[in-house]
């Protein structure tokens, strides 16, 4: 069951492929966004915009929402990870439209 609000939960695999995507590009000099992970992971484009919007409404990535016609569209993304202070404070999270 999903919390109210959030969409259902993507296969495990495919959120285990995002994430560790996430964990190789979220240092370094190239941005971790929706197109790489899409190239990185091999999964369609589709699929990956929705491991992305469960990992954020779930609060286990951070990154800046872009318009980049992509449903969540993030830049800079990085798993949020225990005892790691957040890169984007507050601007990282997922906010509902409320």
């Amino acid at each position: 069951m999903t919390p109210k609000g959030m969409t259902r939960r993507p296969s495990p695999d495919d959120v285990n492929d995002v994430l560790g995507v996430i964990g190789l590009y979220e240092d370094g000099d190239e941005d971790c966004n929706n197109v790489l992970l899409d190239h990185e992971t091999g999964l369609d484009p589709a699929t990956v915009d929705e491991v992305l919007n469960f990992l954020w409404q779930s609060d286990q990535i951070e990154g800046i929402l872009t318009l980049g016609g992509r449903n969540p569209s993030l830049d800079d993304i990085r798993r949020v990870v225990p005892d790691r202070p957040r890169l984007w404070g507050e601007d990282g999270r997922y906010r509902s439209g409320r």
